[in-house]
């Protein structure tokens, strides 16, 4: 009786552990390109929400979801170079436009949100303190490192729920590819 109890009190607190943990899709990917050394730290689907400027962020469609890319970049020139986010794509794009004479083209899905940090899975819409402000539109849309300066960003991607990531693409860094399947 008291190992009934005891499972019908834990049940409803399991069940939120795992409905607010997201599910892990990739970790500890290495990669570096002429310029960068990189590493996605951890792709994750979800969660699917988080407050920026005393606002709550979520998918506008229940047909979407986020993708959480928390990568690391370590600039290997002896200058410093940039890293502009919007040049960082997630594929599979899921939108095609076409093109002034035209032709289909793959519109570039890059990500909507960066974050100083990883989000938390105990707390999926903790709040940004560190300088990004998606409610008033102050937003950190490219970083620049020192020579041998790493950081690390999260970068959150809108992706309809019936496509799963495959990879990272830097456009800046002559293509650089990551897969992330």
């Amino acid at each position: 009786m008291k190992t009934l109890k005891l499972t019908a009190f834990l049940l409803p607190f399991f069940v939120l552990i795992n409905c607010a943990t997201p599910l892990i899709l990739k970790q500890n990917i290495k990669s570096k390109s002429k310029n960068l050394e990189i590493e996605v730290l951890k792709v994750t689907d979800g969660p699917n929400s988080f407050a920026s400027g005393g606002k709550n962020f979520y998918p506008n469609s229940d047909e979407l979801r986020l993708i959480h890319v928390t990568v690391s970049f370590k600039n290997l020139k002896s200058v410093d170079h940039e890293i502009v986010f919007s040049r960082i794509a997630l594929e599979p794009t899921y939108v095609t436009i076409m093109d002034d004479k035209g032709k289909e083209v793959k519109k570039l899905n890059s990500p909507t949100f960066v974050r100083h940090f990883e989000v938390d899975v105990w707390n999926d819409v903790k709040e940004d303190v560190s300088g990004n402000n998606f409610a008033t539109g102050k937003v950190e849309t490219k970083l620049t490192l020192k020579p041998n300066e790493a950081a690390t960003r999260t970068l959150i991607y809108f992706l309809p729920k019936v496509i799963s990531p495959e990879k990272l693409i830097l456009l800046d860094e002559n293509s650089t590819t990551i897969s992330i399947k």
